[in-house]
């Protein structure tokens, strides 16, 4: 005689998966800074080895030619103007130009730079495609948009679609930070990439180790105050072959609002420097190093790193 025997299955209670499901939730909370911390360590990695190549090309350029880039050439008709143009093999000075364009070759965008023609201008029809070519060497992986990140502006009746760029020489000081009580280490424009100037290594009296060549100035050209985007559209400016990218520290106001104040990181990108990068920001050192300097430094040894020949060194930074 065949019998059957039926076991009672007993299924999950409400109070049981909603358990597995809160421990599975803790879980996430658990791993999910863990995971973001390790995302934004190789992106801000990636963003160190962006600078280093920066950095190296800026020093084969400077091989070749025995100079540094300018910050930008832009048109004038001094004979300092007439001089930077012919030290650099253009052939007019009625043109303007990024420091970025001139370091193409050796950051591996040969093809690129054969297509600009420095003797035109930027804005010029036919720089217009390199323009608005996106690089990811300038760009640090950390802003949000990367490389999908445009702007227009109207130059000389050309409408310009430039690519975003978000490293920058820093010219020195603007006078809103003298007069905010930093006169003793402020040196007026005293970076090593100046508009219309060319620097050898022999003219950065306080030595390379202690000076910056580029810093992050990331975001634009919308604005950022804080960690927070404050306009969208606020800039025309921060591409790369853009001339106008170039920026001085004011010294902010802790929430990016005013200048004359003493944040000279993270606060505003409209002149400071500026990073998604939490703590500080990367830049590049004029000994080909990179360093990442926290936010938290005070605003005077900061001075002292940006300006070339105060006389100022600092010992550790």
């Amino acid at each position: 005689m065949n019998s059957t025997t039926y076991r009672n299955r007993r299924a999950f209670t409400l109070v049981e998966l909603l358990v597995v499901i809160a421990i599975i939730g803790v879980l996430v909370a658990l791993l999910l800074p863990a995971v973001q911390a390790a995302r934004e360590s190789a992106r801000r990695m990636s963003c160190s080895n962006n600078m280093k190549q920066i950095a190296i090309a800026a020093h084969n350029f400077h091989d070749t030619k025995g100079f540094f880039p300018p910050g930008a050439l832009r048109s004038g008709t001094t004979a300092a103007t007439s001089e930077v143009c012919k030290k650099l093999g253009v052939t007019t000075n009625n043109v303007n130009h990024s420091w970025a364009v001139f370091i193409l070759p050796f950051m591996e965008q040969g093809n690129l730079a054969d297509r600009y023609n420095m003797n035109a201008n930027w804005a010029a029809t036919e720089n217009l495609p390199v323009v608005a070519t996106p690089l990811k060497g300038f760009v640090c992986p950390s802003t949000p948009g990367g490389t999908e990140r445009f702007y227009e502006k109207t130059v000389n009746s050309v409408v310009v679609k430039a690519a975003a760029g978000d490293y920058a020489p820093n010219n020195g000081y603007d006078s809103a930070l003298e007069a905010a009580g930093f006169a003793d280490v402020c040196v007026m424009r005293n970076g090593i990439l100046q508009v219309n100037v060319t620097v050898n290594l022999t003219e950065i009296r306080d030595g390379s180790s202690n000076t910056i060549l580029v810093s992050e100035d990331a975001g634009r050209p919308a604005n950022y105050r804080a960690g927070k985007l404050y306009s969208p559209t606020a800039g025309t400016d921060g591409g790369w072959a853009d001339h106008d990218c170039e920026y001085i520290t004011h010294g902010m106001s802790q929430d990016g609002a005013t200048s004359g104040g003493n944040c000279h990181t993270n606060c505003n990108n409209g002149n400071e420097v500026y990073a998604f990068h939490s703590s500080g920001a990367m830049h590049a050192i004029a000994d080909g190093s990179v360093r990442f300097i926290s936010k938290n430094m005070d605003m005077r040894p900061f001075v002292k790193l940006i300006t070339r020949n105060g006389n100022d060194i600092v010992a550790d930074f």
